[in-house]
């Protein structure tokens, strides 16, 4: 189990590579958008887009890096008072009773709405925009599995550890 554990942690790790490089293309996109608009009247829908696209990648992608790395939201007034064999016990029933739950629902819900996407090849609703809408849609789903996944993970690690506690 420990191996599946590795494999699926690699996975959010390189994903957090391309996340990395998302946001420095990001900034300079941003960088030099504001420096055409401001020094030449130069403005670009799909720089503007392509921007937002990024920042959805960049959102969407990093929430499993987020478990991974165990910053995700928890109630720390309650938490931080627990004792470590409990702080495992606590993640292992958030994980298994709500982030696993929501991730499938997350993938369940978008899987038709991408579909329809994908069949008309939506594009932007701006002129000169984007014409990948329905490659930003497709995200959705791949971040709920991604986000089932690192929860997996997360749980044979914490099971792991509530095992040697004992």
């Amino acid at each position: 189990m420990n191996n599946i554990s590795k494999i699926i942690d690699c996975i959010t790790e390189r994903m957090s590579n391309l996340l990395i490089i998302a946001v420095l293309l990001m900034i300079a996109l941003i960088f030099f958008s504001i420096i055409f608009r401001f020094l030449f009247n130069i403005n670009s829908i799909a720089i503007q887009e392509l921007v937002m696209y990024l920042h959805a990648f960049v959102f969407l992608f990093g929430l499993s890096y987020a478990i991974k790395k165990n910053t995700h939201v928890k109630i720390d007034i309650i938490y931080s008072k627990l004792s470590k064999r409990y702080k495992t016990l606590v993640s292992i029933i958030g994980l298994f009773f709500f982030i696993i739950p929501t991730s499938v629902f997350i993938i369940y819900i978008s899987l038709d709405m991408v579909g329809q996407s994908w069949l008309i090849l939506e594009g932007s609703s701006e002129a000169n925009g984007l014409d990948l809408v329905f490659l930003l849609k497709s995200f959705i789903p791949l971040m709920g599995l991604l986000i089932f996944l690192q929860s997996i993970s997360e749980i044979i690690k914490y099971v792991e550890i509530y095992i040697n506690e004992c």
